[in-house]
């Protein structure tokens, strides 16, 4: 299962301005406890979950409505819930009609809300009539309410068409994190001076057909930027453009902790260099540790009368750590590895870093048949022969001759 793919496809679909209130079943990998967790952080007006359970007698549908019940602080469902457990056949339904009307405006008095079916059953397993009961109930509130449910059976059986169906494993060649890691990734810091430079990298990417991700078609609106930065660590290339505000840069140098994390720089890294009044020695090495230095104790400062809880400025000292830390593995590999020069690099559309690049890429070869017939042509001239005198048998092994035992 790829779950970065298939919550992308959840926020989505959660996200869409056209949504409308219904039966939703989803088609996905994903635990319920997977589901609950993202919606909750999506921060939805109102979320609540109920489960939906095989009865012993009479119906599970019931059951998820009495349970539902006594999540309402409500004296009218409570009076309804009462009648309930005395009420037959026709005055049953209509009960639990009123009911669930009345449940779904006290719960979800605000705008888009979600309840989610979890258990052992899932939607596909209710009756039409009880659909149909739900579907009418969600129309008679103003507000956008989504009953969701993961698919617990076979999604490819035949369904009630009230459900919306939905399958976030359609799309398996667009997978999210793990296809996009195969593409060259672009690590550097916004900056005026340098923006026609980056301008040509990308047209130098695309006019030789290399895939490429960058913060500002790849970063969606509401996606984690750090689950981002952390996904060029992870990336299989990475053009890392290094000036000196990239080096005292919190999200840039964090990249580069990443990527150092990961391993294999010297085959995954390819830098575009312009250290400007930085020194490729010890004195540019200290001046950079000392920056981040200066930033720790300064953030360390910032706790002492920081209103509240420290956690976000705890994690950047963290990260300030992580950057010192790793600070020789990337002063060593700037200083050691060749990064050629920097104006001849990026000219015309940086034509020779696209020729490193593209080295580097796997290359399409021709599939091997392992299954080997010999024509008449290559068969062996001499074969083996084997002559056994005796009972006890013999296996020689290597032996193009003719074996005689006696």
């Amino acid at each position: 299962m790829n779950k970065a793919y298939e919550l992308e496809q959840l926020r989505q679909l959660l996200m869409s301005p056209g949504l409308k209130s219904g039966l939703y079943l989803l088609d996905t990998d994903l635990s319920d406890e997977d589901i609950e967790a993202f919606i909750k952080h999506q921060g939805f007006s109102s979320y609540v979950k109920e489960s939906l359970f095989p009865s012993i007698e009479g119906s599970a549908f019931e059951l998820f409505v009495i349970g539902l019940s006594y999540k309402c602080n409500d004296k009218v469902i409570d009076g309804l819930r009462g009648q309930l457990f005395t009420a037959e056949g026709k005055r049953k339904e209509i009960i639990i009609y009123s009911m669930f009307i009345q449940m779904i405006q006290t719960l979800f008095p605000s705008e888009k809300s979600v309840l989610q079916v979890v258990g052992e059953m899932d939607l596909s397993m209710i009756c039409h009539e009880d659909l149909c009961l739900i579907n009418e109930a969600l129309g008679h509130n103003s507000e956008v309410v989504l009953l969701i449910s993961k698919n617990k059976g076979a999604f490819s059986q035949k369904c009630d068409p009230i459900i919306n169906r939905v399958s976030f494993k359609e799309e398996k060649k667009y997978i999210f994190m793990e296809n996009r890691l195969d593409k060259v990734h672009i690590s550097y810091k916004h900056d005026d001076e340098h923006k026609d430079v980056l301008e040509a990298i990308k047209r130098g990417l695309d006019k030789n057909k290399i895939p490429y991700s960058i913060d500002e078609y790849d970063i969606l609106y509401r996606d984690n930027i750090e689950d981002y930065e952390k996904e060029i660590g992870l990336s299989g290339r990475v053009i890392m453009f290094v000036i000196p505000s990239y080096l005292k840069s919190l999200a840039c140098m964090f990249e580069m902790t990443q990527m150092f994390k990961n391993g294999n720089v010297r085959e995954r890294l390819f830098p575009v260099v312009d250290m400007k009044g930085i020194r490729r020695d010890g004195d540019g090495l200290k001046e950079i540790k000392d920056y981040w230095h200066n930033e720790k104790c300064r953030k360390s400062e910032q706790i002492k009368t920081e209103p509240g809880g420290s956690e976000f400025i705890l994690k950047e000292i963290q990260k300030i750590d992580e950057i010192i830390n790793t600070m020789n593995k990337l002063w060593d590999f700037l200083i050691n590895e060749n990064t050629g020069d920097y104006k001849k690099l990026i000219e015309n559309d940086a034509a020779l870093l696209m020729e490193e690049l593209k080295r580097s890429l796997p290359q399409v070869s021709a599939p091997i048949d392992n299954v080997f017939v010999p024509s008449g042509d290559t068969k062996p001239t001499e074969y083996q022969t084997v002559n056994q005198y005796g009972e006890k048998s013999i296996y020689v092994q290597n032996n193009s001759g003719n074996i005689i035992i006696n």
